[in-house]
């Protein structure tokens, strides 16, 4: 887990760029491909994570070594998100490159706003996440590091056609694949779900259910939240067939769990 300075220096990070990226527009995608593959760079060269984050150097002699890697080689808003987090405070070296992945979800996201896919892609994801769900083999075989990048691709692509997504879907997924960063593929996954939910914002309602939601319980509960909110709202469904029966709904931070799972749980508490 991240301590409360890396955490400070992240969201500083994300708030920092967040117009700019939205003003990118389509171009967000390339700055998101830049700070991945300068992920990837970091990911496998703790000397420079090192190097980047060492609190005995100056900032400035810390940017003068992003300049020196990277100027000239990438766009000019991916060198000054590099030099704005080198100039940050972490408590852990590693901590640098999860926060430019962050920033490079971000970038994703606010070139899927100027595309207007952003609900289709969230769709999409969960969409994967619920079929990976139950499949524990399948889960172990695209976490598995031992595995080729090109295997463990043709196995995803085994039990989900990958070729149905967007491209931006596709992207989001392959860059959790190749690049786990230390997570199960499915965390991984999840994790994308949830920021591309923070991201839309309030209007983001997800329920989780044993099985699928019939068309007739998506509009009942569409109709229901977009008068609570008092706006339009988007249903982010998971199927996971572990909460027995019922429902759990989650906007924000307010839960209604109403799953059979969850009156077990409750009913065990009870008793015991």
């Amino acid at each position: 887990m991240h301590s409360e300075a890396s955490l400070a220096s992240r969201e500083r990070a994300r708030h920092e760029f967040a117009g700019q990226l939205k003003d990118k527009g389509e171009n967000a995608l390339e700055i998101a491909r830049q700070l991945l593959d300068i992920t990837a760079v970091l990911d496998s060269n703790a000397r420079l994570e090192r190097l980047l984050t060492d609190p005995g150097r100056q900032p400035q002699e810390r940017v003068a070594l992003v300049d020196k890697l990277f100027e000239g080689k990438v766009d000019a808003l991916t060198l000054e998100v590099v030099r704005y987090l080198a100039r940050q405070r972490w408590t852990k070296a590693r901590h640098i490159a999860s926060a430019m992945e962050d920033v490079a979800v971000d970038a994703t996201f606010s070139y899927c706003d100027a595309r207007g896919t952003t609900s289709q892609v969230s769709a999409e994801l969960s969409r994967v996440h619920s079929a990976l769900l139950n499949m524990p083999e399948v889960l172990s075989g695209l976490s598995d590091n031992r595995a080729s990048w090109n295997a463990r691709k043709n196995l995803l692509n085994a039990v989900v056609k990958t070729d149905d997504l967007l491209p931006t879907t596709r992207f989001l997924i392959d860059h959790v694949a190749h690049q786990p960063r230390r997570r199960r593929f499915l965390s991984a996954l999840n994790w994308l779900t949830e920021r591309i939910s923070e991201h839309e914002g309030d209007r983001v309602v997800t329920v989780t259910t044993a099985v699928p939601l019939t068309d007739e319980q998506r509009a009942r509960i569409n109709a229901a939240y977009t008068k609570k909110l008092g706006t339009s709202v988007y249903i982010n469904s998971i199927v996971d067939s572990r909460v027995l029966g019922g429902m759990r709904i989650q906007h924000g931070a307010q839960v209604t769990d109403t799953t059979v799972v969850a009156q077990l749980k409750t009913l065990q508490r009870t008793l015991s």
